[in-house]
């Protein structure tokens, strides 16, 4: 028989912990700017009640926008862009409540408009699809 008990229950509160601590960690430490090492800035944007909300831009390390758009309590909505290194835009299209409606626009890196499509609720329209 041996001196010491083994009892399951403290597995249940480390359980707990580690799952509380988690959770903290992702979601109540989240920054609205952060950095690259070379201290440029990664993204900015405004956190409401833990989620994106408002106007979000991404950074590439150089410091020209990457990626803009609105977010309306983490649901992305309105004009989103994207951008190559050099700040000329790639792509630009239209959210409603997280997806995609309307025009979505797409460029080559010389700026010379390669293709656009129309979409309802994240599925391009029918007229669209044989669109090269």
């Amino acid at each position: 028989m041996s001196i010491f008990r083994y009892h399951s229950k403290h597995k249940i509160i480390v359980g707990v912990l580690i799952l509380s601590y988690a959770a903290y960690h992702f979601t109540g430490k989240r920054k609205e700017q952060t950095y690259y090492d070379n201290g440029n800035t990664l993204q900015s944007g405004s956190i409401k009640e833990g989620k994106n909300h408002g106007q979000w831009i991404w950074y590439y390390p150089n410091g020209k926008k990457k990626l803009e758009g609105s977010f309306n309590n983490g649901a992305r909505e309105g004009v989103w862009k994207t951008y190559n290194e050099n700040g000329k835009i790639l792509t630009e299209s239209h959210y409603l409540n997280d997806k995609l409606n309307g025009k979505y626009s797409i460029w080559d890196n010389e700026g010379n408009l390669v293709k656009e499509m129309n979409y309802i609720n994240d599925m391009i329209t029918e007229s669209d699809k044989s669109n090269p």
